[in-house]
């Protein structure tokens, strides 16, 4: 049985869920790759992140440290509070020995927590995001060397990637240069979209790298937690949220609530906006927010991570220019109007301003304070309620986000513990209908390997998961898979289906018998022939199972039965299915016929 992958990912937060979003993000797709390899992912996460239930909804086991900003609301001293951090981020890399750590933003953490743990045996991978211009946390330069693959995400809008070194993007394996080139695209048709200023995109500071690591990097787009094909529809999204179908859904954010000044961002723009009678608020607090919360008719307010899977239920939105929120809301096709919190870290006015000078969103202008400017919201308002300046907003934001950097990044991590053909085939499979069906049944990855071997020429996911959908609930896998075991190896889909046709009428001869053991007893010593159609035995079986059921037999008497007219007759078609023909009429009789009367009509 192939070894199991251990991963740690390392998100350490601020007044966000960025971090903790993005290597969730980045660990699901991870976990859907190595179960098409059939493997199983053994993934930790240590994070300061406050939002640890966002884990939990995904499935995966969190090791939590008190943030900065909780040891500050708590009036812990600074150092104790940092040596106690080294100490426990250093023990708890020594215990779990990962195959890979995963770091996102902070390569050697925000205080230099991770660097003695980085010369530890097990390969890295740092996931880079932009921050503002002067921003090096703990020295960002010097710890890069230390990574056997950095991941750059390109936000949309930046058509360049630029280094000291002229990082050759062609050298990259992945499509960032087309998509950059449809963000160019989407870009210079924005001139005649209504309510952009005609301003050109904002130069930015790219991230510059040294040239001893130039060859590890790799570019992709912004990592997402939920893609478009996730979200519910509409009206399930709409039912979900309590939205009034003849209500207009107005999106509030600002952003994962932790910020100090969300409360009173949130509360200045629902008083200016519920007098509108026919909107309905849907308040995406976020899983941080700690103020109070406001209920009421026309609200409903949320704390729960994964809001996204609903966003289809919206008319528009009005949100911070945050990482995550601003590309979950335009990946989705939000008509969005956006306005800038001041951060340490992120260039919120950065983001907004690339987005808008594409025609992806519109801006919501913010006072001196940081807080909206309530006194733009009527005008704005009535261009989100104009249906052709959403539609134009909606086509324009959803193609201005790749929505596939989780997915790019899980396949640049596992190349660094794969082997490129194991990777291939898993990546084949790895299609959102059979990713689905592995989420809602977790099977065990050694299941997995083995129904892996025997469908080896089936390389397409969507086959693999419609057979997978057909396997009654009554039935495992495992169980479907012992007979498939028997049967030759599909060299094609039209081989799988004839085989899944196969196991469909036995599996429903089956079904009438309601011993899980005895069933799976009988899947696993029937006598079975490769020298006989395998057609030809699956009917007399059939009729053999009616037969039992019929008489009240039970699956072991049954086996023994099979068992006792074919032995001796594998190497022989013609005695191997009398023998068949023959166990099925001494259940259905009580006496075995002589096969040569009963053969001819069977066969």
């Amino acid at each position: 049985m192939t070894r199991a992958l251990t991963v740690v990912a390392y998100a350490v937060n601020g007044a966000g869920v960025g971090h903790l979003t993005r290597t969730l993000a980045v660990l699901r797709w991870m976990r859907r790759l190595a179960l098409c390899a059939g493997r199983r992912l053994d993934a930790y996460v240590l994070t300061t992140s406050e939002a640890g239930q966002l884990a939990l909804r995904e499935g995966f086991a969190t090791f939590k440290l008190p943030s900065k900003t909780v040891v500050r609301t708590a009036g812990l001293p600074k150092d104790d509070y940092l040596r106690l951090a080294r100490q426990w981020v250093w023990h708890s890399l020594g215990l779990l020995n990962p195959d890979l750590l995963l770091v996102d933003t902070f390569p050697g953490g925000t205080f230099g927590e991770l660097g003695p743990a980085l010369d530890m045996p097990g390969r890295k991978m740092f996931i880079h995001r932009a921050v503002r211009e002067g921003f090096d946390a703990a020295g960002f330069a010097a710890w890069l060397p230390y990574y056997d693959r950095i991941l750059s995400i390109v936000e949309p809008g930046l058509v360049e990637q630029a280094s000291d070194n002229d990082i050759d993007l062609d050298d990259f394996e992945t499509d960032a240069a087309a998509w950059q080139a449809g963000a160019g695209q989407v870009g210079e048709q924005a001139d005649d979209m209504q309510g952009t200023d005609g301003a050109p995109p904002p130069s930015v500071c790219a991230p510059v790298f040294p040239a001893v690591v130039r060859s590890r990097v790799r570019c992709v787009p912004p990592i997402l937690l939920r893609e478009p094909d996730e979200r519910h529809d509409r009206a399930t999204a709409r039912r979900r949220l309590g939205v009034p179908d003849d209500a207009f859904a107005l999106w509030l954010s600002a952003g994962g609530g932790g910020d100090a000044t969300a409360e009173r961002t949130l509360t200045t723009l629902m008083d200016a906006l519920l007098p509108e009678q026919d909107i309905h608020l849907v308040v995406g607090a976020g899983p941080l927010f700690t103020g109070s919360p406001r209920r009421g008719a026309r609200i409903t307010w949320l704390t729960e991570p994964l809001a996204a899977e609903d966003f289809a239920g919206l008319d528009a939105a009005i949100s911070a220019a945050g990482f995550n929120t601003t590309y979950e809301l335009l990946s989705m096709g939000v008509p969005t109007a956006l306005f800038a919190q001041e951060k340490i870290a992120d260039d919120q006015a950065a983001r907004l301003a690339r987005a808008v000078a594409a025609g992806a969103a519109l801006q919501l202008p913010a006072r001196a304070t940081g807080e909206p400017d309530t006194s733009a919201l009527s005008g704005l308002l009535a261009r989100l309620r104009d249906e052709f300046t959403r539609e134009r907003l909606a086509a324009r934001a959803a193609a201005f986000v790749l929505p596939d950097g989780a997915r790019q990044a899980a396949t640049y991590a596992l190349q660094l513990l794969l082997d490129q053909s194991e990777l291939q085939a898993a990546a084949a499979r790895a299609t959102p209908r059979l990713c689905r069906w592995l989420e809602s049944h977790r099977p065990d990855a050694g299941l997995l390997a083995r129904l892996w071997a025997v469908t080896s020429a089936v390389t397409d996911g969507d086959d693999l998961a419609e057979w997978l959908a057909t396997v009654p609930d009554s039935f495992t896998v495992d169980e479907a898979l012992t007979f498939l075991r028997r049967l030759p190896p599909p060299t094609d889909a039209a081989d799988l289906e004839a085989a899944l046709t196969l196991w469909g009428r036995l599996a429903t001869a089956l079904e009438a018998f309601v011993d899980d053991r005895a069933r799976a007893a009988f899947l696993r010593h029937l006598p079975w022939s490769r020298r006989v159609a395998p057609d030809d035995q699956v009917r007399v079986l059939t009729r053999l199972l009616v037969a039992a059921h019929g008489t009240g037999d039970s699956l072991y008497r049954v086996l023994g039965v099979v068992e006792r007219h074919t032995a001796g007759a594998e190497q022989d078609p013609f005695r191997w299915l009398a023998g068949l023909v023959a166990a099925a009429e001494e259940v259905q009789h009580g006496v075995a016929l002589g096969a040569s009367t009963t053969l001819a009509g069977d066969c």
